[in-house]
């Protein structure tokens, strides 16, 4: 397992606000930023996209500092992250010490490179717009902000401005708060490839198999609470229903398979009603969501505020916490039959 040196670790608690001062949501008020001189031109929505196509078309290596907060607290991971084009993004996550290919689009790759479906997305629930400059990992940066209907910002970037990857990526909920953070901690880019075409992740929605999955008997809605939108529907191995949901700039991936949860088997999970029904949580941030319903389990996966998950949670099919005869019967059943999400 690679360690990382205290001086790293400090430095990232400092930069996200974790340390003198509290955690960033809690120092940072609401803002309402200046809008474009053209009110109806997103400005800031080519710089996103071309720092996009720079996360995933330019080699480089770096740390990111990742957090989430909740109502539970927080929580948090460090990512080294390697980007290799024609290859892709290899994530080393710590504590896990787990390493993954990952999209750089996708809550696994840090979230710093959205892609064209994220981006359309996004145009259509946010104002983007170009709001001055900065830095971030001590470089110089180009700052974007998304806009609510209402003018308060729902996120901001840091774009870095030598043409490398997004810096700096911050969630604000309705109140103003930070309610998740990463950036890069340390940035190594490798020199310009001259004449290599950018690298872009399809535009559209990944809907095609949408069809066939009805007619299969699979019933799912095509938005959820937060105007998180459908745009990914496919059933993977072995043998579960994978749903993406976006606004633009958050995801929640919803895993549904057929059978019943073995809940004995929830080791580091902890239970918690919710109108009448019970959910169990894995992280304090609340990102991490599964239960039981219906003959089906949930599982729930996001990278989004938590009221936004909550309401995406509570809007999916739930069954009453059920009696002591009816757990006993469960329990038995389990004997003869039972799923494990995670096996």
């Amino acid at each position: 397992m690679i360690r990382l040196p205290a001086t790293v670790i400090l430095a990232a608690m400092l930069l996200l606000g974790l340390v003198a001062g509290g955690p960033a949501h809690a120092v940072r008020s609401s803002h309402t930023v200046p809008p474009d001189d053209v009110e109806s031109e997103d400005t800031g929505l080519q710089l996103l996209r071309e720092a996009a196509v720079a996360g995933r078309s330019r080699g480089y290596s770096g740390t990111q500092y990742v957090t989430a907060w909740g109502a539970s607290g927080a929580s948090s991971s460090v990512l080294e992250v390697r980007n290799v084009p024609g290859r892709g993004l290899t994530v080393r996550s710590e504590p896990s010490g787990s390493v993954r290919h990952a999209d750089p689009g996708t809550p696994a790759g840090g979230m710093s490179s959205p892609s064209e479906v994220m981006l359309e997305v996004l145009a259509r629930n946010y104002r983007v717009v170009a709001a001055g400059e900065g830095f971030a990992c001590g470089r110089p940066a180009r700052l974007v902000d998304v806009l609510r209907a209402d003018g308060t910002a729902a996120a901001r970037y840091w774009l870095d401005e030598s043409g490398g990857p997004v810096l700096r990526r911050e969630l604000m909920d309705a109140g103003g708060r930070v309610v998740s953070a990463g950036a890069f901690v340390d940035l190594t880019l490798d020199p310009v490839v001259r004449g290599a075409m950018p690298v872009m992740a399809a535009g559209g929605f990944d809907l095609a198999e949408t069809p066939r999955l009805e007619a299969e008997g699979w019933r799912f809605p095509r938005a959820l609470p937060g105007r998180l939108e459908l745009f990914a529907a496919h059933d993977t191995p072995p043998g579960y229903l994978y749903l993406g949901y976006s606004d633009g700039l958050s995801v929640v991936s919803v895993f549904v398979q057929s059978g019943m949860l073995d809940e004995e088997r929830l080791r580091g999970w902890h239970a918690e009603q919710r109108k009448g029904h019970t959910i169990w949580v894995r992280d304090p941030a609340g990102q991490e969501t599964i239960w039981a319903s219906g003959g089906h389990v949930y599982t729930v996966f996001a990278d989004a505020p938590a009221d936004m998950v909550d309401a995406a949670v509570a809007a999916l099919p739930h069954e009453p916490v059920p009696d002591l005869w009816t757990r006993l019967g469960r329990g038995a059943s389990r004997l003869l039959s039972w799923v494990n999400p995670f096996g």
